[in-house]
C-alpha cells in the first residue's frame, strides 16, 4: 500500500495549492467538472477492528465505483486487512519524546491521554505528571484536529467521513469553517461504550455540528438521539464484501466458531466459560477461535484452568476469516457490547445460523425474532444459557438449516453495492 507522510499531493494540485503538470486550476473541489467525487475518510489507524475492516470494505466498493479517495490516519500501526491501491493514504508521523503524553494508539477509543513511563522522567520531565491529563488530552486533540484540518485543506474534498468517537470529535473540529460536508460515525453501542468523561462531554456538545451523525444500528440512533437532533441522524450500513476465494477450512470435527478481538468487550472467558459447560455434552465438537488480542495469554490459561484446551483451536488474527467460517456448523459472539458486527454479519452471510448475546441492539436486529430470525439470542454474560444454546442448536441439524437460510437472507441486506448507495447518498456524493 502506498502511504505518505503528511500532506500529500492530490489530484490536480500539490499541497500548496499549485496546478500540477495536467492539472485544471480552474476547476475548484465539488465543481462539476471535476472528473469524480472527492471523499476523505478519516479513522485512527488500520489495524485489528471492526471499523478498520468498514473501511477497507467501503474503500474497495467505493474506488470501483471511480470515486476519488483518500484515507487519512494518525497513528502508523500495521495494516490488518487488504487495503486498495486506488485510494491515497495520508499518515501523519508525529516525532514523539519517551516522555511524550499522547493519546491511547488503539484509536483514542478508550483510555485517553497517559503518563509517561517513570524511567523516562528525570530533571524537568519529572514535572510532566504534575500537568493534568485534561490539559495533555487538549495538547493532542488540538494536535491531531490540526493536521487533520491541513490535510483536508490540501484534499478539498467533496464530502469526509470519520470513523469513532474521538476521531469523530477532532474531524468536526477540524472542517468547522471549510465549508466541507462533514459525516461522522459511531460503530458501536453509546450506551454502553463509555469514555472519559471529558470525551462524553464533547461528544454531547460536538456532534450537533456535524452535517450528518450516523450509525450502524437503530438503537444506536436512539442513544445518540439524547443529543443529536433528530433530522442530523442517519443509519449507515456496514457494507459486506465477500471473499473473492472459496477454500474451506477443515477442522477435521464439527465446529462452533466466534471472530473477534481478544479484548474485554468480546467477552470470549464467557463463552469459555460456556464451553466448558458443553464438552460434557458434544464430546466431539470443537470451538474455533478466530482472532487476537491482548488478552490471548490470559484466556488460553483460563481454558487450561477449565479443562477444554484440548477441544479449543486458536487460530489467531486472519486478513480473510471466510474460509474459517466456511468449515463451521455454526457461530457464537458472546459479546458485552456491539454496534453492528462484522464478523456476525459475514458468518451470516456464509449460510451460519448464530448464538448471540442480547447485549446491545446491533446483533439482535441482525438476528431477528420469531419466524425469520436467523438465531438464538441469550442474556449477556450468562455462560449457562450460552452452552444451552450451543448444545440446542448443535443437537438440531434441521432447525440450523432452517435458521441458516435466514442467516443468507437477512446478510442481504448489507451487500456492499446496496450499502454504499446508501453512504454516498449521506455524503452527497451520488
Amino acid at each position: 500500500m502506498q502511504r505518505t507522510n503528511h500532506v500529500t499531493a492530490t489530484a490536480g494540485f500539490d499541497p500548496a495549492g499549485t496546478p500540477l503538470e495536467g492539472g485544471d486550476a480552474s476547476r475548484p473541489p465539488g465543481a462539476p467538472g471535476r472528473a469524480a467525487k472527492r471523499v476523505a475518510l478519516v479513522i485512527s489507524h488500520l489495524g485489528p477492528g471492526g471499523a478498520q475492516r468498514v473501511v477497507t470494505n467501503a474503500v474497495e466498493e467505493m474506488a470501483g465505483r471511480g470515486l476519488d479517495l483518500h484515507v487519512m490516519v494518525f497513528t502508523d500501526r500495521p495494516d490488518a486487512y487488504p487495503t486498495d491501491s486506488r485510494a491515497t493514504y495520508h499518515v501523519w508521523l508525529p516525532r514523539r519524546d519517551r516522555d511524550a503524553v499522547s493519546l491511547d494508539a488503539e484509536g483514542l477509543e478508550e483510555n485517553g491521554a497517559v503518563p509517561a513511563p517513570q524511567s523516562a522522567r528525570t530533571g524537568l520531565r519529572a514535572l510532566r505528571p504534575l500537568v493534568p491529563n485534561a490539559a495533555a488530552f487538549a495538547f493532542e486533540l488540538w494536535r491531531i484536529s490540526a493536521w487533520i484540518r491541513r490535510t483536508i485543506q490540501a484534499i478539498e474534498p467533496d464530502a469526509v467521513l470519520s470513523f469513532l468517537t474521538q476521531t469523530n470529535i477532532m474531524t468536526v473540529l477540524a472542517t468547522r469553517g471549510l465549508g466541507v460536508r462533514t459525516v461522522i460515525s459511531e460503530r458501536n453501542d453509546p450506551r454502553l461504550q463509555r469514555h472519559r468523561p471529558r470525551v462524553e462531554f464533547l461528544r454531547r456538545i460536538v456532534y450537533r455540528r456535524a452535517d450528518v451523525v450516523t450509525a450502524n444500528s437503530k438503537g444506536a440512533l436512539d442513544a445518540l438521539g439524547a443529543f443529536v437532533p433528530n433530522e442530523k441522524l442517519a443509519f449507515l450500513p456496514n457494507p459486506l464484501i465477500r471473499s473473492s476465494a472459496s477454500e474451506v477450512v477443515d477442522y477435521g470435527a464439527p465446529t462452533v466458531v466466534t471472530v473477534g478481538r481478544l479484548v474485554a468487550q468480546k467477552g470470549v472467558d464467557v463463552l469459555l466459560d460456556a464451553w466448558a459447560e458443553v464438552v460434557d455434552a458434544l464430546p466431539d465438537w470443537r470451538l474455533a477461535i478466530v482472532g487476537g488480542g491482548p488478552l490471548e495469554a490470559e484466556l488460553k490459561t483460563r481454558a487450561r484452568e477449565l479443562g477444554i484446551e484440548n477441544s479449543v483451536s486458536w487460530i489467531g488474527q486472519v486478513p480473510d476469516p471466510f474460509p474459517w467460517l466456511r468449515g463451521a456448523q455454526f457461530f457464537v459472539m458472546t459479546s458485552r457490547f456491539e454496534g453492528t458486527p462484522n464478523a456476525l454479519l459475514e458468518a451470516m452471510a456464509c449460510g451460519l445460523p448464530a448464538v448471540v448475546s442480547d447485549a446491545s441492539p446491533g446483533p439482535c436486529e441482525l438476528i431477528g425474532a420469531d419466524d425469520d430470525s436467523a438465531g438464538l439470542i441469550v442474556p449477556v454474560d450468562d455462560a449457562a444459557a450460552t452452552a444451552a444454546a450451543i448444545i440446542r442448536l448443535a443437537q438440531d441439524e434441521t432447525r440450523r438449516r432452517r435458521l441458516a437460510l435466514q442467516a443468507r437472507k437477512r446478510a442481504g441486506a448489507h451487500e456492499a453495492d446496496q450499502a454504499i448507495d446508501v453512504w454516498l447518498r449521506l455524503l452527497g456524493c451520488e
